[in-house]
């Protein structure tokens, strides 16, 4: 029998009805979760670190970096880690005995305690094998922002719509007019295990129910999707570039999203005056420091060791209105994120895309950017959205492919510079710099570009393009912001957009003369 997590799934998330008791039991519950989830994983790093003292540990490591794909290895780190009890299933054991010996046996059941143990112990694998950083405990502040069951029987939803975890029982907000059908669908799918949110909004605690459903989500009725056809996408810092063979479409990213970043930084300061001027003792003395002939105050840093913090009442609200600036930018720009990929998908639903480390943007020049825009997770929403309508999503190797050289006219190689954004063959312009890595990606197949079948269908896509850039001028004539990294102010207009105005001169005159 195949398990359940191998076939297609979904979620579907309702808000929940609750009141100040339930508030009051949920928040005793995720506290008990927090509380047991720092337990278990203080308890891994105590018997990994036993566990690493040992000799044998230290010559299966050694023997392990000369050979890494002998299995007798591997089976060897296997019986230590049973050895010393640092498996899933001790562990969980673990969590167990913890929680029927406190006051968390009244608020957890046996299904969230073995979830929240193999939560630990998955964050401290993945440290282990080098796929993530050394997982920390949770804060108060923080927290456990959501807890799941095994199954569909410790959090479960009733036949009357009602959520039932424990003695809570919890109403839920539905949707009355659903006009696509959506939730009709989801509440019609097997549901698997249910899940609780937890998220703060405008300073109140506010509870979700996600429901892990069996099948694939609900394509809405006014929702266009090119079935089968392929699309090249080009991604950069703040602008998207997708090309077709019939349409291509050149916007920046995210260009709706009004920054809030003076906002966040006057808030943060106000909060940081606040913060020192109640807590002097937990700062240095203020010191004079000279430069350039120049006499400069320099605030004290804070002091290391452990301190007490006194915030007042005004502290508070400031930090519950930073949080909630934080996540409506959030939410705005995921629902920008899924307007641009629904215009991506309509092009086609087969996408080549180029790989890029955002992270090394990030870390690079374009921290701000790249945490203000959000690229990858634009990215992922394609994704999910692409192999949602039964499409794909195919990565391009970028070290390989070179699309941001290669020409298809001389068959070679040109490099640019960030401040050349179009693509020249021997002075002579060819097209956007975006808009041709993205046809480069639209005709790449089988590690290379098809330069044959570019050169056949050379004389459409050059007008699909031109009439893509004709848009973004438009844009900028119209008052719209455009910025000189998508249509620089030197491109001279007769060569970029003048073939699209005549070409559409020349097909609103063969209308007329049918009309005729």
């Amino acid at each position: 029998m195949a398990r359940k997590d191998s076939t297609p799934t979904f979620t579907h998330e309702i808000r929940l009805k609750t009141n100040l008791h339930q508030i009051r039991k949920l928040m005793i519950k995720f506290r008990a979760l927090r509380e047991l989830y720092n337990t278990v994983l203080g308890e891994i790093f105590k018997r990994s670190q036993r566990m690493q003292t040992d000799t044998r540990y230290i010559e299966t490591c050694k023997a392990y970096q000369k050979d890494k794909t002998n299995k007798d290895i591997r089976l060897a780190f296997d019986a230590l880690q049973r050895e010393y009890k640092l498996t899933q299933g001790h562990l969980q054991t673990f969590a167990t005995s913890i929680k029927n010996v406190s006051y968390m046996s009244d608020h957890l059941d046996a299904h969230t305690t073995q979830v929240i143990s193999d939560r630990a112990f998955d964050a401290y694998m993945k440290w282990r094998m080098g796929k993530r950083g050394k997982p920390r405990f949770k804060s108060w502040k923080q927290g456990i922002r959501s807890i799941q069951g095994k199954a569909n029987s410790c959090i479960f939803m009733n036949k009357k719509g009602k959520v039932k975890w424990g003695q809570l029982l919890m109403d839920c907000h539905y949707d009355v007019k659903d006009t696509y059908g959506v939730q009709a669908h989801a509440l019609n799918s097997e549901v698997k295990y249910c899940r609780i949110v937890h998220r703060l909004i405008k300073g109140k605690n506010t509870f979700y129910v996600q429901l892990v459903l069996e099948g694939t989500p609900l394509v809405k009725s006014n929702q266009q999707v090119g079935y089968h056809k392929g699309v090249g996408l080009d991604i950069g810092v703040s602008t998207i570039a997708a090309v077709s063979k019939e349409k291509a479409l050149l916007t920046p990213l995210c260009q709706e999203l009004e920054s809030n970043q003076k906002n966040l930084h006057k808030l943060q300061r106000k909060m940081a005056r606040s913060q020192r001027s109640n807590n002097p003792d937990n700062f240095k003395a203020a010191h004079f420091v000279k430069k350039d002939k120049h006499v400069y105050k320099k605030k004290g840093l804070i002091k290391k060791g452990k301190k007490t913090w006194t915030h007042s009442k005004t502290y508070q609200k400031d930090l519950s209105s930073l949080q909630d600036l934080h996540r409506k930018q959030r939410d705005k720009r995921q629902c920008l994120h899924n307007q641009l990929a629904n215009e991506v998908i309509a092009l086609g639903n087969c996408i080549n895309i180029e790989k890029n480390n955002y992270k090394a943007w990030q870390k690079g020049w374009f921290g701000k950017t790249i945490g203000f825009r959000a690229p990858s997770n634009f990215v992922q929403t394609l994704t999910r959205k692409a192999l949602k309508t039964g499409g794909r999503v195919e990565e391009i190797n970028a070290w390989t492919a070179k699309l941001s050289q290669a020409c298809h006219v001389c068959h070679g190689f040109h490099k640019k510079t960030l401040k050349e954004r179009t693509h020249t063959c021997h002075g002579k312009p060819i097209a956007q710099r975006d808009l041709y890595s993205a046809l480069l990606a639209l005709y790449y197949d089988e590690e290379e570009i098809n330069i044959d079948s570019i050169r056949q269908d050379w004389e459409s896509l050059d007008t699909v393009l031109k009439d893509a850039m004709l848009v973004v001028h438009n844009s900028r004539m119209a008052g719209q912001y455009v910025p000189d990294c998508l249509i620089p102010r030197q491109i001279e207009k007769r060569e970029c957009i003048q073939t699209s105005l005549s070409v559409i001169k020349q097909t609103e005159c063969r209308a007329s003369a049918i009309r005729i």
